[in-house]
């Protein structure tokens, strides 16, 4: 098993710590303080340097020293630990600073932001290797649940303590509940191979359906029931009192059919068809010839104005794509213009640099030869950028270059295209011209047939004669009028019997359809009966699931006890997961040197599983008069009133020496 150990822990200007360092050579310690003197300040340093978080799990705190509630400007603040891990000492330190630049054309430096230097015996290290080294040493989530006894119980997920419990104590199979429970072979055998989770979502989908299904039945019935009349009617007089009512009404019908359509208004409807055919020989004898040519000459302008729309339309495009390009051109042409400034600009740039001849610590000046040094090295730095810097330039300037090349082709061979495309317009042009005169010449030359006297006096005999048709149609309506609303009567007679008809022929129907629902019913009260059983296996199951499971755990753990299940008030079982001492729940009336102890207890059997025994930092241990055995390293955080100051008693140590 991995032991690590905490070998010394030094603070400087952490949280308000301006300077603390405490030797404990691996073996237990009990620091004593008053409140506010930095206790917790210890644990949330340690953490902050392995995962930067505090001891509450929080990435973002704060760590500088504060006065009056304002941070103190530029202080480094640092945390520095030796760890024994597996008897061999491992130096981890990390410094969070400000940082201060100084702008060009400024004489000052200006506050710029935070860094964090990161060292591992000694060698600096960037964050990204840093992380890796340490999660080689330890893997983050295992050390945080081994190194707090509240942190499994207070600041982890109840889904993930859960898991993590399974994890210890080994999930158990199916095969070895079934042998648990006799009564259980038979939810073997129904399951076919499903999963205990889908077999119980089918269940209860089947079940809701069955329940809807269920309410809705009685409704029907009594729905059907109310439709059904309570005498039972004679349906052979009503069918024969409707075969009746529908010859009376056919043979009303063949009335106002013979009146509408009397020999009067079919005289005048065949001299108007005989003058309507006359109109139309008439009309086509005047028209022929000049008007086929009209429509000729129509027909191959519609046809010239399409050719010369489609040429339009293509030089249009060509001038859309012509004037796009330009403004592509010129956009390039000003990147290039501002690229050769740039270049101009930066080609003039010469090195300045100001050497700071003494030493930020001590006050003395520096030797010559590093100030020269320094000098030499920002010189040559400064002439990489440069260089760089216009050959970035050089290369931009040569990309536009050859972008400037393509737009210029292109927008000569649009150019081009336009000017090819002018010719075909012109000449369409012409021709629709010719077309139009043509066509307005040949539209003169055709009869004006409203002129004709011949049209003239057949168009005002048709109106005669439809006339006189009208008249004899309206004298036929006032006569069909009196026998349509005795028909109307009769019909609304026969859709009343009809109705009644229909009421009494479907009595049979709807007695059987309430029949086969009783029978519908009866199956599904059966099968949601069958379900239920199945769901009390399901629930039986889950139960011996669980006293496996929990006797499984409790035997990992000397104190804590874990209850993974809660009884609902429908019986069925509801994944939890909650820490209890002597059935007290965690949460919920524990004492804190219970909650502590617990902890302890819980860490002892995770630090088992893990492989890794990690010191352990036990806040607010005074009150806990004895501490449950362990072996990892114990940190004690104890509230003393008498001590303003941090204390540190390591009495294993004490006793060695």
């Amino acid at each position: 098993m991995k032991q690590v150990r905490v070998n010394r822990l030094t603070l400087t200007n952490f949280k308000g710590v301006k300077s603390f360092s405490v030797d404990m050579n691996g073996s237990d310690a009990f620091i004593y303080g008053d409140n506010a003197t930095g206790k917790t300040t210890l644990f949330d340093a340690f953490l902050w340097l392995l995962f930067d978080k505090d001891s509450q799990n929080k990435k973002d705190f704060e760590i500088k020293t504060l006065q009056d509630g304002v941070a103190i400007p530029m202080l480094d603040h640092e945390v520095e630990c030796e760890l024994l891990v597996d008897n061999q000492i491992i130096k981890l330190g990390k410094v969070y600073r400000e940082k201060y630049t100084k702008t060009r054309g400024s004489a000052k430096e200006e506050f710029s932001g935070h860094e964090t230097n990161y060292f591992i015996d000694g060698t600096p290290l960037k964050k990204t290797e840093y992380s890796k080294r340490v999660q080689l040493l330890m893997e983050e989530e295992h050390f945080k649940l081994l190194t707090s006894p509240t942190y499994f119980n207070e600041q982890v997920k109840w889904q993930d303590r859960r898991k993590i419990l399974l994890e210890v104590c080994g999930d158990v199979s199916e095969d070895d509940i079934f042998a648990s429970n006799k009564e259980l072979q038979g939810l073997k055998l129904i399951l076919r191979g499903k999963t205990l989770d889908d077999f119980k979502a089918t269940v209860n989908s089947r079940r809701k359906a069955i329940n809807e299904e269920l309410k809705r039945i009685p409704i029907r019935i009594n729905e059907i029931q109310k439709s059904i009349p309570e005498d039972e009617g004679n349906l052979p007089e009503l069918r024969t009192e409707v075969d009746n009512l529908d010859s009376e009404i056919e043979e009303l019908q063949a009335q106002v059919s013979s009146i509408k359509n009397g020999n009067a208004v079919l005289a005048k409807k065949g001299e108007l068809q005989k003058v309507e055919m006359e109109i139309q020989n008439l009309k086509r004898d005047l028209e022929s010839g000049s008007k086929d040519e009209v429509y000729r000459l129509r027909a191959k302008l519609q046809e010239e104005q399409s050719h010369l729309q489609t040429f339009q339309s293509r030089r249009l495009s060509a001038e859309n794509q012509q004037q796009y390009k330009q403004d592509q051109l010129e956009r390039v042409e000003k990147t290039l213009v501002n690229l050769r400034n740039r270049w101009q600009e930066r080609n003039k740039e010469e090195f300045t640099h100001e050497v700071a001849c003494e030493c930020p610590s001590c006050g003395q000046e520096l030797p010559e030869e590093k100030v020269q040094s320094a000098k030499e090295k920002a010189l040559a730095q400064f002439n990489a950028r440069k260089s760089t810097d216009l050959g970035n330039i050089q290369e931009d300037g040569k990309r536009g270059a050859t972008e400037k090349k393509k737009y210029e082709d292109e927008v000569a061979r649009l150019q081009k295209e336009i000017e090819d495309l002018s010719g075909p317009i012109a000449e369409k042009e012409k021709v629709i011209e010719e077309i139009k005169t043509e066509l307005l010449e040949t539209e003169n030359t055709v009869k004006d047939i409203s002129k004709d006297s011949n049209y003239l006096e057949l168009t005002d005999f048709r109106e005669n004669l439809l006339g006189d048709i009208a008249d004899l149609k309206e004298r036929a309506e006032d006569a069909a009028g009196d026998i349509g609303d005795e028909i109307a009567e009769k019909k609304e007679k026969r859709s009343e019997l009809n109705a009644e008809i229909a009421r009494y022929a479907n009595v049979g129907a709807l007695k059987k359809r309430i029949e086969d629902l009783m029978d519908q019913e009866e199956q599904l009260a059966a099968e949601y009966e069958k379900l239920e059983h199945y769901l009390f296996l399901s629930e039986e199951f889950t139960r011996a699931k669980v006293s496996i499971i929990e006797d499984k755990i409790a035997a990992k753990f000397k104190y804590a006890r874990f209850k993974l299940f809660e009884t609902q008030i429908n019986g069925g079982l509801q994944e939890v997961c909650e820490t209890t001492f002597d059935g007290v729940p965690y949460g919920s009336g524990l004492n804190n040197a219970a909650k502590i102890n617990i902890g302890l207890d819980i860490i002892n059997t995770l630090s088992e599983f893990y492989g890794i025994q990690a010191p352990i930092f036990v806040d607010n241990a005074e009150a806990v008069t004895q501490l449950a055995q362990t072996d990892s390293q114990l940190i004690s955080l104890i509230v003393s009133e008498k001590d303003k100051a941090l204390r540190i008693e390591t009495p294993n140590l004490e006793e060695a020496i």
